[in-house]
């Protein structure tokens, strides 16, 4: 698959679906910057890579603190971004409603607009929103989500008031954000997009399984009745971020095995 011009960002880049976008993206031939919040993870994840000579550099360190994000801000330099694929986040087993927000919602925003005066013509960034997104719809949280004009989501707190609740919430939000940002893009030549992943087989949603037996009973409603791969996020990815993806724009993409349309979201 041919790529666009520039560096490409991928955050979250030693998780299960993070990982999976940096094989797929370093196979596109795409010269790598790799976030997350582990060192030895990362350079377990790069490894391969590295050996092989291709360009690849690492960043690990917490996206939410704001000297990261300039931290990564000086790797980029000059170089033009040519796509991002912002996995990064938390699930509801990993933090309280609050924190959940401001990493889901309010550092994808930082994100954003951190690469988009850098956005090479053609571009495209991906962020990582749920299908679970999809199930957490009323007018007032819609009406809510749709006020948002920043990376501040407190508004949403009163809705989001458990975990469970804010993890969907700020996943909605995020979907949002990609449509309030496409024509801010587009004045680039550039993309926003996102992906709501379905019930994916990594080590996250294999605690929140645990957690939670709803997640056995989506499964059972899911068409194709079993959980997804990572890879099957991550070709959708970068397929977004190729040419041949060049007229997608503002939109969510699901890739969750036709569950939603079982459920008739």
């Amino acid at each position: 698959m041919t790529r666009i011009s520039g560096v490409a960002i991928i955050t979250g880049a030693a998780g299960g679906i993070g990982s999976a976008c940096v094989a797929e993206l370093a196979k596109a031939g795409w010269p790598l910057i790799l976030c997350d919040i582990s060192l030895p993870r990362l350079e377990a994840t790069a490894a391969s890579l590295l050996a092989a000579g291709h360009p690849v550099e690492l960043l690990a360190g917490d996206l939410s603190e704001p000297a990261y994000l300039a931290r990564l801000d000086a790797m980029i330099a000059s170089r033009p971004v040519g796509a991002v694929v912002h996995t990064a986040g938390l699930t509801p087993t990993m933090a309280d409603a609050a924190r959940i927000m401001a990493v889901n919602y309010g550092v994808s925003v930082r994100l954003v607009d951190l690469v988009r005066p850098k956005m090479a013509e053609g571009g495209c960034v991906v962020l990582t929103a749920s299908s679970s997104a999809y199930l957490v719809s009323s007018p007032e949280i819609d009406a809510a989500i749709a006020a948002l004009t920043s990376d501040d989501a407190s508004t949403l707190m009163p809705f989001a008031v458990t975990p469970e609740m804010a993890y969907p919430i700020s996943k909605r939000a995020v979907i949002r954000l990609v449509g309030r940002e496409a024509e801010s893009f587009g004045a680039r030549n550039a993309r926003i997009v996102s992906i709501s992943p379905g019930l994916i087989d990594t080590a996250a949603a294999r605690t929140e399984a645990a957690a939670s037996p709803q997640m056995e009973m989506m499964k059972q409603k899911t068409p194709l009745r079993r959980f997804g791969a990572p890879a099957e996020i991550a070709t959708v990815a970068a397929f977004l971020c190729s040419p041949a993806a060049s007229f997608v724009s503002g939109r969510d993409i699901p890739v969750d095995g036709g569950m939603l349309v079982a459920l008739g979201r």
